[in-house]
């Protein structure tokens, strides 16, 4: 599914003396079966984004189109709970996904909550909890016994559970340790590549690097940049702006292109650096 953000405003506390215009005239499309990042500065305006996206937030003004859905100040919220089905929003902090009596509970909630029977929706819970790396011991076990890391892995099987066509990640990876987070992340590639929509919202520009094909830079609740991720990679004075580091493997690039390599600065994988490495070597 793709997504379309057209002159969108949001304001927290609107008419009150502590408005806060988050998002300022958003304009945005995103491909469908695109893997687009989303990065920037603490309170550049990401997560507010990202909840209009399942309307979780409606905009102040302008629309977000999400194939034939439209959020808009006027839509009423209960036309729009279909969409929350098709757009699957992982929080940041996944406690605020958490909330019933034990795991299985909690990844069947949404299944249910759509329609899918009781047998399916548990047999979903036991397939995505596999899918996150935990095994059925954990379905009869309470949300809140699990380390940071396991409650990030049962809210993304809750979101998994329900099938969604667009996946919406926010810091994904917080909390895992380097391999956990490569199993998530190896797991949203596949997820798109089924030609599902990933978004995700990202500090670590190199997983940025590794898995997602675009980006979109947001500076002071706007859209500042929206690129193909090499593209961004190769405007370092820009990213040094922003106090946006370098993927280590660009970095390292970018330091071999100094000292006579000519290293294409696309290339997001250790195999393929070595052999470009080694082919002008050969020279």
């Amino acid at each position: 599914m793709s997504i379309t953000f057209e002159n969108v405003e949001y304001i927290y506390g609107e008419e009150t003396p502590i408005a806060y215009q988050a998002l300022k005239g958003v304009n945005l499309h995103v491909e469908k079966g695109s893997f687009t990042a989303l990065i920037g500065h603490t309170g550049s305006g990401k997560s507010t984004l990202i909840q209009h996206i399942n309307a979780l937030l409606i905009p102040s003004s302008g629309k977000v189109t999400i194939e034939d859905f439209e959020i808009t100040r006027t839509k009423k919220p209960q036309l729009l709970k279909p969409l929350r089905k098709k757009a699957g929003l992982v929080f940041q902090f996944p406690e605020y996904q958490l909330f019933e009596e034990t795991i299985e509970k909690d990844i069947t909630f949404g299944p249910r909550n759509f329609g899918v029977s009781e047998e399916e929706a548990k047999q979903k819970a036991r397939e995505c909890l596999l899918r996150v790396g935990l095994d059925e011991s954990y379905l009869e076990r309470s949300p809140f016994e699990l380390s940071g890391g396991q409650k990030r892995r049962v809210a993304i099987a809750g979101i998994l559970a329900m099938d969604p066509d667009i996946l919406v990640l926010d810091e994904p990876t917080a909390g895992l340790d380097p391999q956990g987070a490569k199993d998530m992340l190896d797991l949203f590639k596949d997820f798109q590549k089924s030609g599902k929509t990933v978004i995700m919202v990202s500090h670590d520009m190199n997983h940025v690097l590794k898995y997602c094909d675009h980006v979109i830079v947001m500076n002071k609740g706007q859209v500042e940049k929206h690129c193909r991720v090499e593209d961004l990679f190769k405007e370092r004075d820009y990213l040094q702006q922003l106090s946006i580091d370098l993927p280590l493997m660009t970095d390292f690039i970018d330091k071999l292109n100094k000292n006579g390599f000519h290293i294409d600065h696309a290339i997001n994988n250790m195999d393929d650096l070595i052999k470009e490495i080694g082919g002008e070597l050969h020279e």
